[in-house]
């Protein structure tokens, strides 16, 4: 029956298989009539075109068709399609083109779930709510104070190297400050690109919730609204989820590792810079045995400091507590490193021992 209907449209199966390779392809148009230049006709479904054949689907069966032995209508068709398809590249190159480079002040219009109850739906992710409902780290407020967004408010910084077009999927590293402003040092734009790598960070998140520094800013709030900046990344962006990393300095850095312990699935490694993570006090809810199972098993932590950093006796302590419970953990002791976020050097090196 197949063979026939090739036949009749003037179309052997041999020809079929020794057309050339194709150039145009749109979305597709299901169940459309072809008429061939002696006016004979079939009914099937456009896939795309080169400069010399069409492929058409017949029957589930997938054919290519001279263009010349079209009539003239449809090779006018098949022209429209080119024209839209040329539009529609043009187009994304200028929305792409719209999101490269430093983006400041840029809303977090997106959450990572949709629905609020899911981000501490796990049983872990739960307990450790509680404790901070219940105070933990004085902290203040509840579950729903703290996954209130605005996105007329709540704002990131993103960067993204000029080198990404949409047609590949990138990198992401997620930022978390220990003071209001979000952070993207400039000198890690190189390391950004090379590795092709997007990174983001929201506003908002530091260790204090006023200027006066009097009311901390609690965990659960400045966790989430970085993980929303995350989420609105990836609504813009081509990410690639296996590739997703967490960094931050001083309480921002504790904020990365705390973020990586909660979301272990969506992380593959997290930098601390100029912080000590205790274990397990610093993750209330949280037990050794959390981090020696399931996902947190593979993730790979990494604190970066030097003898500058009025922090590094106690990262040299807490380091000892992550050794000798053999989790994947490394101190990168940098030279002269203070208490800051780390130089290009130390990013790169950090990124490269988790793994690019």
């Amino acid at each position: 029956m197949y063979q026939r209907i090739l036949t009749k449209f003037g179309l052997s199966s041999a020809l079929a298989l020794s057309l050339g390779c194709l150039a145009f392809s749109t979305s597709g148009v299901e169940g459309r009539t072809w008429t061939n230049s002696e006016g004979k006709t079939i009914e099937a479904d456009y896939i795309s075109h080169s400069g010399d054949s069409v492929t058409l689907k017949l029957k589930g069966k997938e054919i290519q068709y001279p263009l010349e032995k079209l009539s003239q209508g449809d090779r006018d068709w098949l022209k429209e399609q080119e024209a839209k398809l040329e539009e529609d590249k043009k187009r994304r190159q200028e929305e792409v083109a719209s999101l490269l480079g430093r983006r400041d002040r840029v809303s977090i219009s997106h959450r990572l779930f949709e629905d609020t109850g899911d981000y501490f739906k796990e049983s872990t992710r739960r307990t450790w709510l509680k404790e901070h409902e219940g105070g933990a780290f004085d902290s203040t407020g509840k579950e729903d104070d703290w996954l209130r967004r605005d996105p007329a408010k709540d704002q990131c910084l993103i960067y993204c190297p000029e080198s990404y077009d949409g047609s590949e999927a990138y990198g992401l590293l997620l930022y978390i400050n220990p003071v209001p402003n979000a952070l993207v040092r400039k000198d890690w734009e190189p390391i950004l690109t090379k590795y092709k790598l997007i990174a983001v960070s929201a506003y908002g998140v530091g260790n204090y919730a006023d200027k006066d520094r009097k009311k901390i800013n609690p965990h659960p709030y400045r966790v989430t609204l970085s993980l929303d900046a995350m989420a609105t990344v990836e609504k813009q962006y081509k990410i690639d989820p296996k590739r997703r990393y967490v960094s931050g300095t001083s309480g921002g850095g504790h904020m990365a590792f705390t973020t990586a312990a909660l979301y272990p699935e969506l992380f593959k490694g997290a930098i601390s810079s100029a912080a000590q993570s205790y274990l397990p006090s610093h993750f209330p809810g949280f037990e050794i045995k959390d981090f020696k199972r399931g996902e947190r098993k593979d993730m790979k932590w990494i604190v970066v400091s030097g003898k500058k950093d009025y922090n590094y006796n106690k990262i040299l302590e807490t380091s000892k507590d992550w050794e000798s419970n053999r989790l994947n953990y490394r101190f990168l002791d940098v030279p002269d490193m203070g208490h800051a976020p780390p130089a290009a050097g130390a990013l790169e090196e950090s990124l490269q021992w988790i793994g690019l």
